[in-house]
């Protein structure tokens, strides 16, 4: 559905969550896409999918973890703790010494293989509340047979997220392939709405356009004409959340026509001008570029922070067929989202 206005009511999008720009870099370290890792718990297999990019819904148990000399906290659900087989009801953290013991006795079907890996040692510890802030975090995804899939979050502070990347980069590196340094530039759209020529140009600087957008203003992702992303707006930066499996209309899709008609003559041949104006076209509001090698691409997991190069927040390049025509501003129209034009580009 698309409107038009001289005016509107909607704010300006304003307010919207910041990254710290220091830990941006170790943030993306720790969501890379890495094989599944394998292991037992209590005699069952366990899967464990790194940087699932969910969040955890259920009430946790906090658990303290040293990797070698580096501390990390285990935020894990009440229901996959009594499945560790523990006979007590624990609080909100495993915080004494008897505690810590018996589950990292219980736990260690899976905690030898991986020291093994590792080559570090792996403790659980009584839980203290640290000092320096675990302001880093990754979410992960356990699955076990006949069980419902459970997130753990790994929080850390800098310091033990530098210690946790380049285990990662050590021993969970990405498959590697050709043309892995071959650069792309992806566009972050935030919406578009469906035009006719005439529509278009009756616009003018200060209407407002109501927008087709996905599932909670979420932003669109190209990459040229066919693969598509999803992302979360945050702050200045975009959070990727995978490739897009929607069922939305695509705004790029061509129009198809029918051969047969072509060669039947019509009984009215239609104004030149009359079709013309009625030509369907997409305007498409977008929000900056993203540029990335094809090994960052592959190695991107949900949760992944992409810096978006626009010139403002709430600025939106107004595109019609891959070309500029101007500029807009996003704006709230009640539950929705709809741009407010600027100004078009001189002809």
């Amino acid at each position: 559905m698309t409107a038009y206005e001289t005016s509107f009511n909607g704010a300006a999008l304003s307010d919207l969550p910041s990254f710290d720009p220091d830990v941006l870099s170790l943030h993306n370290r720790l969501h890379r896409r890495v094989a599944d890792w394998h292991g037992v718990l209590r005699g069952q297999p366990m899967r464990v999918q790194w940087a699932c990019g969910r969040d955890v819904d259920q009430p946790c148990v906090s658990v303290a973890l040293m990797i070698g000399q580096t501390l990390v906290e285990l935020r894990v659900p009440e229901p996959l703790f009594e499945r560790s087989g523990m006979t007590w009801q624990p609080g909100s953290a495993i915080d004494r010494q008897n505690e810590a013991l018996l589950l990292e006795q219980a736990w260690l079907g899976w905690i030898e293989p991986l020291e093994a890996i590792l080559g570090e040692p792996l403790q659980v510890v009584p839980w203290a509340a640290d000092p320096t802030a675990r302001c880093l975090g990754v979410t992960l995804e356990v699955h076990i047979a006949d069980f419902p899939a459970a997130r753990v979050e790994l929080r850390m502070n800098s310091v033990a997220a530098d210690h946790v990347a380049a285990l990662l980069e050590r021993y969970a590196m990405s498959d590697q392939g050709a043309l892995q340094a071959l650069r792309l530039v992806i566009s972050a759209e935030a919406g578009h709405a469906p035009l006719r020529v005439d529509e278009l140009r009756s616009l003018a600087p200060g209407d407002v356009v109501m927008l087709d957008t996905l599932p909670d203003d979420q932003v669109r992702l190209r990459i040229g004409q066919h693969l598509q992303a999803h992302a979360r707006r945050s702050g200045r930066s975009l959070e990727w959340c995978g490739p897009w499996r929607g069922s939305d209309p695509d705004p790029s899709a061509a129009t198809h026509f029918n051969r047969n008609e072509a060669m039947n003559e019509p009984t009215v041949m239609p104004d030149l001008d009359v079709s013309l104006d009625a030509l369907p076209l997409t305007l498409v509001c977008q929000l900056g570029s993203v540029e990335l090698t094809l090994e960052q691409l592959r190695a991107m997991a949900p949760g992944t922070l992409l810096p978006l190069a626009s010139s403002g927040q709430d600025e939106v390049d107004l595109m019609v067929n891959g070309r500029r025509i101007g500029r807009g501003e996003l704006v709230r129209i009640g539950d929705g989202l709809g741009v407010r034009l600027l100004g078009f580009n001189a002809p």
